[in-house]
């Protein structure tokens, strides 16, 4: 059963009673793929955005805690200005919904991304450690990805002759290519760094959605942004961003980096095909219709430019009977 994910309207409207703001509406938006709610109170001098967080509790806190970093940082991040430990619920200051997915057609659309991975690089370079974010086990990338590849698989068994034989040789092959990236030095990641959560206001690219962050695998969050599971860019646009990301990298390192973007992409792309099947299954099967074919396509990508051979030839069975 779904749980109530109400937003306490009196509440928030006591709060604003108190701060002598007169709230002219409230809007209701639709809920995003997290199950958060999203409520927008217009007041005469500016509009103020409500996230209950009542179907992931555990998520209140984080959100809190992950502002409170980014901002430490000087990232721009909309601040808290109240919350709600009992209704699990916050309140900000609204940034016009200019979401950078509406600039996916526009010359703009290289300034956005060049910009987040700026922001990358500055977290990057930061020596402040916060005690309160949590840090990913190093073998996190393998397992999810071995997760959302197996659930995939297991949606799909009906088209995939020996599918249990075909998954069980798949299983062993991630454990094995993954291997590469279980060993490294964490830093602050955003968890999932792509266009849908960055917002392009006045020439200034804000980070939303930041409840996930943790420490986890350097190269996270430009793999994301780049091989992005639902939209793909263009060869130019990816070389622009991953240049302007690598600008501070010794030019003997960046080979290594960038095939370590290419296999931390292949894993999150891999974890994302379960997640679509994840969705599909709650009831929300846009998803899965609408973005497999291009999460599939980040994918071949990965195995074509690693050379994974072996990888290719059992994800390609899998590939021709869910998606050719």
């Amino acid at each position: 059963m779904v749980k109530n994910n109400k937003i306490n309207i009196a509440e928030i409207k006591n709060f604003f009673l108190k701060k002598n703001i007169q709230v002219q509406s409230i809007k209701k938006f639709n809920s995003d793929a997290s199950n958060k709610e999203f409520t927008l109170f217009d007041t005469p001098h500016e509009k103020y955005l409500a996230l209950s967080f009542r179907n992931q509790p555990k998520d209140f806190k984080r959100y809190i805690n992950a502002t409170n970093a980014l901002h430490v940082l000087k990232m721009p991040v909309p601040p808290v200005i109240y919350s709600s430990r009992k209704n699990v619920s916050i309140l900000m200051h609204y940034i016009s919904n200019d979401n950078a997915t509406k600039y996916l057609k526009t010359k703009h659309l290289i300034t956005i991304l060049q910009t987040a991975s700026n922001h990358l690089i500055k977290i990057r370079k930061s020596k402040v450690k916060f005690d309160n974010i949590p840090k990913k086990s190093n073998d996190s990338l393998i397992k999810s990805a071995t997760w959302g590849v197996s659930l995939y698989v297991e949606h799909y068994k009906k088209k995939i002759d020996g599918y249990d034989f075909i998954l069980n040789l798949l299983t062993k092959n991630l454990n094995n290519t993954f291997k590469k990236i279980s060993k490294y030095k964490p830093v602050l990641t955003h968890g999932d760094f792509f266009l849908d959560n960055l917002i392009f206001h006045h020439n200034k690219v804000w980070i939303i959605d930041h409840q996930d962050l943790a420490y986890d695998h350097p190269q996270l969050d430009i793999a994301s942004l780049i091989y992005d599971a639902r939209r793909i860019y263009s060869k130019k646009i990816i070389d622009k961003t991953l240049n302007s990301y690598l600008q501070d990298v010794k030019a003997s390192q960046k080979q290594n980096m960038i095939d370590s973007i290419h296999l931390i992409s292949l894993a999150r792309n891999l974890r994302i095909l379960g997640a679509w099947v994840y969705l599909y299954q709650k009831g929300k099967k846009n998803y899965l219709k609408s973005f497999k074919k291009n999460t599939w396509h980040q994918i071949n990508v990965h195995l074509d430019y690693l050379n994974l051979y072996e990888l290719k030839d059992l994800l390609g069975i899998i590939y021709k009977e869910t998606i050719l």
